[in-house]
């Protein structure tokens, strides 16, 4: 009898894809407003590992973070099948990943990649200290074959290279040599490596491999790289924090981690007690996307107008699918799955205005999640809604709320 592999491959995103698009209603703005509930995790938490919080209405409310949801939304953007799309990737690893690509695509001697690696990051405006030469001094936002086409770049002039390259290389031997003895321990810092010597067409054509081209990513989040020369790319999208419509309750969980040996007579005691600190509720958020902030960054490729559309519609379709289905990691993914919202309406507007309103009063009547889309409802109908559609999941079996008429109504 033979035996099949289980599929494990994730299933394509079904209509869900097709409802959130509203690349085809006017307006200059598409808003997302949705509405979670979630049940004992911690999706965002501070520096003492209790979850976020903030006051709205004079009550303590659950809070998840702006940059929480922000790269939540990117890291749904680079895993949701759209495979013929470069993404973007945040990193201060870009000398060490050329490198690699160098001593693994190209057999360069490790010896020689680190030195070439940082001398050709350093090429493109990023401070690399020969102290730390695997790393630049600042996190870059950049497309995410950015390594791959610097390790190319070097490769073509690799000759043409030798002496700056020799050149870093000492200065990371000397940067890195111990410290002589009877001497103090902390260093001195050192000058960044310098790629002032370098030819003229090398030095534009390394800063041209960060320039934000077409990748859409960077075209919706935006970045601030004041080294580079079109290193400030004005945000298209905005991602509010989100908060809870209800009174914060802190769940204080303790538990016992076992020890496997215990069992076998070995310890006499637990092998660990902790505790960790969850929240339940329902809670709001808010996103909103620029139509012609995000056409004007895509334009700075030189394209044609038809194609730099194309890619603002493509970009707007999959900004606002990670918006609705996205959810920060924390630890939901060890306390429980992540949830669909209760209410999801994807919307397009005059004004990017937030239903952050509705919600000052906190909700005290349970279920909280269908009073809280009762209340959207109502406040979107002020909102002067262009068009959109809504995605209502009820947690009662009611119908879907009084949504605006310019909202399609569906269910999940």
């Amino acid at each position: 009898m033979t035996t099949q592999a289980t599929d494990l491959a994730a299933r394509p995103v079904r209509a869900e894809g097709q409802v959130t698009d509203v690349t085809q209603s006017p307006g200059p703005f598409v808003v997302v407003h949705s509405l979670t509930t979630v049940v004992g995790v911690n999706l965002n938490r501070d520096m003492n590992d209790l979850p976020k919080s903030l006051w709205h209405g004079g009550t303590e409310r659950m809070r998840v973070s702006s940059q929480s949801l922000v790269r939540a939304a990117r890291e749904y953007m680079r895993t949701d099948g759209s495979h013929d799309r470069i993404s973007a990737l945040s990193t201060k690893s870009l000398p060490h990943a050329v490198a690699q690509h160098l001593e693994t695509e190209h057999d360069v001697d490790p010896a020689d990649a680190g030195p070439a690696a940082a001398l050709i990051v350093a090429a493109t405006g990023l401070s690399v200290s020969p102290a730390d030469p695997g790393r630049t001094n600042v996190m870059a936002y950049m497309p995410e074959d950015s390594a791959q086409q610097l390790s190319r770049l070097v490769l073509s002039h690799w000759d043409g290279l030798a002496v700056q390259r020799e050149r870093v290389e000492d200065l990371i031997a000397e940067a890195l040599q111990p410290a002589e003895r009877g001497t103090s321990s902390r260093r001195k810092p050192r000058a960044p490596i310098s790629a002032a010597d370098l030819p003229e067409s090398v030095v534009t054509a390394a800063q041209a491999v960060l320039e934000p081209g077409t990748v859409e990513e960077i075209a919706l989040f935006g970045r601030m790289l004041a080294g580079l020369p079109s290193g400030r790319v004005i945000s298209a999208a905005h991602v509010a924090h989100g908060f809870g419509v209800e009174p914060l309750q802190l769940i204080t969980d303790e538990f016992t981690a076992g020890d496997d040996y215990q069992d076998g007579g070995i310890f006499a005691n637990t092998g660990m007690l902790g505790r960790q600190y969850l929240v339940s509720g329902t809670f709001y958020r808010q996103a909103a996307l620029d139509r012609h902030q995000l056409r004007k960054t895509l334009a700075l490729s030189g394209r044609p107008q038809d194609e730099v559309e194309a890619l603002a519609q493509s970009a707007e379709r999959r900004w606002t699918r990670a918006i609705v289905r996205s959810l920060p990691s924390g630890k939901r993914s060890r306390t429980g799955s992540p949830p669909r919202p209760t209410l999801a309406v994807v919307t397009t507007a005059d004004e990017a205005l937030t239903a952050s309103p509705a919600f000052e009063d906190a909700i005290c009547e349970q279920p909280a999640g269908p009073h809280a889309a009762t209340r959207l409802a109502t406040y979107l109908h002020e909102l002067g809604l262009r068009g959109g559609t809504a995605l209502w999941h009820s947690p009662t079996g009611d119908a879907a709320p009084g949504l605006p008429d310019v909202l399609a109504v569906t269910g999940y």
